[in-house]
């Protein structure tokens, strides 16, 4: 009886270690002259450090995980264009899956 309890003890545990990660987010690439964004269901985060997505282009889709950040932090171009593009947050992506 006792060695059952063990066994349902380590496997409860093992299913507890082992499921799904919730901070990995399935995002679409969206490139414009503005820079590089992340949407998911129609809302959109600014990527500040878009070098990551170099090899992703606009469509692909893409299984991140992010901090949201207060403001871009290094060196920022000012974009190529004058055309705006509006997004909720600024994302800072620290992994592609």
């Amino acid at each position: 009886m006792k060695s059952i309890l063990i066994l349902l003890s380590i496997c409860a545990l093992s299913l507890l270690t082992t499921s799904c990660n919730k901070d990995i987010i399935k995002m679409e690439v969206i490139r414009d002259c503005s820079g590089v964004y992340l949407e998911k269901k129609g809302v959109e985060h600014k990527v500040c450090n878009e070098s990551v997505l170099d090899t992703y282009a606009t469509g692909d889709k893409v299984k991140v995980s992010y901090d949201v950040l207060e403001q871009c932090f290094g060196l920022q171009e000012d974009p190529a264009c004058s055309t705006t593009h509006s997004y909720l947050d600024l994302i800072d992506v620290y992994k592609i899956h």
